[in-house]
């Protein structure tokens, strides 16, 4: 007996079948899939389109090409040279398999294990939701009366399409039902006045902290949020910078914005938040309060335009006077201030080109306009 199959033909319809298989074929006919039976070695097999058929010594097999390796094992044992060869074979093209399985796992971790944290949460509990019931809470949300989300809102609403209304991601808090991500759409079936309720995924949670945290994170990984959202949202997660500047904020009797249009601020609303933090690493807490103070003092009931870099210009001179011995004069300060007005402090940096010269152009403006009145 051989050491390995003396003939071998895969079954490809159309294909033609030799005669060695032919004289072992059980009717004479091959059905229109390509499909037949022969009598082999070890019974009657249906030999079908992929089947591999052999011929080993005087025997016969057919079976899918997965098999051959068993069927040869039966035939001439397991230490048989081509059934070792063949084995290997079969054990490395698995192999390679397995490796093209994980290599977009490889691929994304950097060939490095992953180390797989604890799950948070619980898995969502799907359902539908009455628009009427559910509820924004505006601490930490998106401001959507900008002109912006409003056209977004009609849009959506205008154009209703089921197929693209993701479910609602949704906070159940002391059995009320917050939206978390999904306001547009809230707002837009809320809009149209036909659609009674509205698919929701609903977690727990126990205050809004934990509901600002989700946000941020649902947000981010879809669009880039305005530093204004991610301020909101911070406060209300707990960042201690964020937390920070919004306590500073409000003990001068301010408020941070939430649209990053001027159009749409509020009298008494700073957006200024990134000047305020760096302000608070490089100045301190005193320096900051005293001058958003005086700017809440001086502008009382204005819209504040441009007055950043009022609050950057400020905070420098406070600290070189207060350095030099010479602090300011509070009162003093929101008089000139009050005296020359917004529009007047946004002229004295009219045709600045850079940050720095703005700086240095409302430094300039700012001393002198305290040095007049002071000398008077």
């Amino acid at each position: 007996m051989t050491n390995a199959p003396s003939k071998i033909w895969i079954c490809v319809t159309g294909k033609e079948v030799p005669d060695w298989i032919l004289e072992r074929m059980t009717t004479a006919d091959v059905a229109t899939d390509g499909s037949f039976e022969i009598e082999a070695s070890d019974g009657v097999v249906k030999v079908e389109a992929g089947y591999a058929v052999f011929e080993f010594g005087e025997q016969v097999f057919a079976c899918p090409p997965k098999l051959v390796q068993e069927k040869l094992a039966a035939a001439a044992g397991e230490d048989n040279e081509v059934v070792a060869n063949l084995a290997n074979r079969a054990e490395a093209e698995r192999e390679r398999r397995r490796e093209e399985k994980q290599a977009p796992l490889a691929k994304a971790s950097g060939d490095k294990p992953l180390k797989l944290k604890a799950m948070i949460g619980s898995p969502p509990a799907p359902q539908f939701a009455l628009v009427d019931q559910l509820m924004v809470d505006d601490s930490y949300q998106r401001s959507i009366e900008g002109g912006a989300s409003q056209k977004l809102i009609v849009k959506i609403a205008e154009n209703w399409d089921w197929r693209l209304c993701l479910p609602l991601i949704v906070s159940r808090r002391q059995g009320s039902l917050y939206v978390i991500d999904g306001q547009h759409r809230l707002e837009a079936a809320r809009l149209r006045g036909d659609i009674r309720d509205i698919p929701v995924v609903v977690f727990d949670f126990d205050d809004p902290r934990g509901e600002a945290e989700l946000f941020v994170q649902a947000n981010r990984s879809r669009r880039t949020m305005s530093k204004l959202d991610d301020f909101h949202a911070a406060v209300i997660a707990g960042d201690t910078k964020a937390v920070a500047v919004n306590e500073v904020v409000t003990a001068a009797g301010l408020a941070v914005g939430r649209i990053q249009a001027w159009q749409y601020w509020k009298p008494g609303e700073v957006v200024f938040v990134t000047a305020i933090t760096r302000a608070l690493h490089s100045h301190g807490k005193p320096v900051v309060e005293q001058v958003l103070g005086m700017i809440a003092r001086a502008f009382e009931g204005l819209v504040l335009t441009g007055v950043g870099a009022v609050f950057e210009g400020l905070c420098s001179i406070v600290q070189e006077r207060s350095k030099a011995g010479n602090p300011i004069d509070s009162a003093l300060m929101e008089t000139v201030l009050a005296e020359v007005g917004i529009p007047g402090w946004k002229e004295a940096v009219d045709g600045a080109e850079s940050g720095q010269e703005r700086a240095e152009a409302m430094m300039k403006a700012l001393a002198e306009a305290y040095a007049e009145a002071e000398a008077e």
